[in-house]
């Protein structure tokens, strides 16, 4: 019986269940099945500016995206992508800042209570299964960040997905948004059929970021999307030497999450728990290894749209994700942004109450537990 980090904290000894694979076909992939990647050719980049003539406009740092529609283009995301640092439950590691910079365009976020607040009294935090394990403070602290890079770079494109563990409501949500200033640059679908805009009018519009939701629509925030109306999950749930496939947790929809990326288990307490694998990133994060994968999602008639990893800045996301949207690599780092950032924190135990300290002890002896082996 396998257990996450997240139930183990929380006392819970419960296994995953297991989502059934649908064969419903998607986008077809422009990438040849069974193709070994090409070799890496760099291309010198074109500095990046708020506005430039159409001839000369960059879209997520490459001129040929420009006139893709946003279903058909492949997108560098990261897994858990406020969860960074030296700690068990950490899936990166950099922070969201430096992802942006890098050129990581989607970003998985999960929203908890923390501090001993429910979702209806207190405000979301980025926690990864336990806001005692791995605490990266209020969502709105980091959508400000992101608005510091749209601020700043005028031809990007971004999408954030929400785990809203809370579950707090689309107002909430939206408050978060709106006080950090970043709701202005939502983009709002026409419905959940219309055919998605290309990254060039959206840039023009200034429309540049998609939120996605998994709790569910609400019409009054209709720019916070329900993921499920859009978007179809290859299965996140890959232990270290597994193969990836590409059947669809859910029911198939235009937009795909290519989840390439692994776990570890190992026997604590009497219980197997999962955990991230940072020692096989630069296996699995190999440019053969994700186009294998994006192959099998080519098969199925499957366009990887977000192409998901851990530790992205091992191996070769990004050279990868060129194959798949058929440019020519180039690098599309940015100089950082001015901002703040903070590390992953254990809140103090004793401040947060004897409940949260039985949390922060089993959250330590997990550590201790990991380190050791």
């Amino acid at each position: 019986m396998k257990t996450s980090i997240t139930f183990l904290v929380g006392g819970l000894l419960s296994a995953a269940a297991a989502a059934a694979p649908s064969s419903e076909p998607g986008v077809a992939v422009g990438v040849s099945p069974n193709r070994l990647v090409r070799p890496a050719v760099v291309a010198q980049r074109q500095g990046d500016g708020l506005h430039r003539r159409a001839s000369d406009q960059l879209c997520n740092g490459y001129k040929q995206l420009c006139n893709k529609t946003f279903d058909k283009v492949a997108f560098p995301t990261t897994h858990n992508s406020y969860a960074y640092g030296d700690n068990i439950a950490a899936n990166q590691n950099v922070d969201i800042p430096t992802q942006l910079s890098a050129g990581v365009r989607g970003f998985m976020l999960d929203l908890l209570p923390a501090n001993g607040a429910t979702a209806a009294g207190g405000e979301p935090y980025l926690c990864h299964g336990s806001c005692v394990l791995l605490n990266d403070g209020p969502l709105v602290n980091e959508l400000k960040r992101f608005k510091t890079f749209l601020d700043g770079n005028g031809s990007e494109v971004i999408t954030i997905f929400i785990e809203n563990k809370g579950p707090y409501t689309a107002a909430q949500l939206a408050q978060a948004f709106t006080t950090a200033g970043l709701d202005k640059y939502a983009y709002q679908p026409k419905s959940t059929t219309a055919a998605w805009p290309t990254l060039q009018t959206m840039v023009a519009q200034n429309k540049r970021l998609v939120v996605f939701n998994d709790n569910g629509a609400d019409a009054s925030v209709p720019w916070i999307l329900f993921d499920k109306d859009y978007v179809v999950q290859t299965p996140f749930s890959v232990a270290v030497g597994s193969t990836f496939g590409c059947s669809a947790m859910t029911t198939v929809r235009p937009l795909w999450v290519m989840n390439h990326f692994v776990f570890k288990s190992f026997p604590i307490g009497g219980a197997n728990v999962d955990v991230p694998a940072p020692e096989s990133a630069a296996t699995v994060n190999t440019r053969q290894s994700i186009i294998a994968q994006a192959n099998v999602c080519g098969t199925a008639g499957a366009f990887p749209n977000f192409v998901t990893v851990d530790y992205y800045d091992v191996g070769d996301l990004f050279q990868a994700v060129a194959d798949i949207n058929n440019v020519t690599y180039s690098s599309t780092a940015k100089p950082p942004s001015p901002s703040q950032t903070d590390s992953p924190k254990l809140p103090s135990a004793a401040a947060a109450g004897p409940v949260a300290a039985l949390g922060a002890i089993a959250a330590s002896l997990l550590m201790a537990a990991v380190a050791s082996l």
